[in-house]
């Protein structure tokens, strides 16, 4: 009886790790979906002069960084970065009698994209000016 609570402890503990999964993958897709939000797309059809500070948060989500121009206006900075990464394997193998003969071929390719949205706002929370960078290399 001593030794069983020896072998159930690990098992309950990996459990409790288990746990946690679903609201990791939960995490990962809110993650995902926020940054689906930032498209030059979306830009260019949803953001305009005028527009409430409300609404800005809304369309895009809420901003990397929050900070102030000159004359003391709100500026909200969006700044998403991603990387793709494709792998590519293929091989053969090949028997001559006793020997092989082992033929593969490895390509890969990463590709990078930032888009980067500054909104600038007036005294009254809105949009006073914006603009954006977007780069792909």
């Amino acid at each position: 009886m001593r030794y069983l609570k020896y072998a159930l402890l690990p098992i309950v503990g990996l459990l409790a790790a288990c746990q946690s999964a679903p609201q990791q993958i939960n995490n990962i897709q809110n993650a995902q979906n926020a940054d689906a939000r930032l498209t030059l797309g979306m830009i260019e059809s949803q953001l305009h002069k005028g527009m409430s500070s409300a609404s800005v948060v809304e369309i895009f989500g809420p901003p990397n960084i929050v900070t102030s121009d000159d004359n003391h206006q709100e500026v909200w900075i969006y700044d998403r970065i991603s990387t793709m990464r494709a792998h590519s394997n293929s091989g053969g193998w090949t028997t001559i009698l006793i020997l092989g003969l082992n033929n593969s071929a490895n390509t890969s390719t990463t590709s990078q994209r930032t888009l980067t949205l500054i909104v600038k706002f007036d005294g009254q929370k809105q949009v006073k000016d914006y603009s954006y960078r977007y780069s792909n290399f």
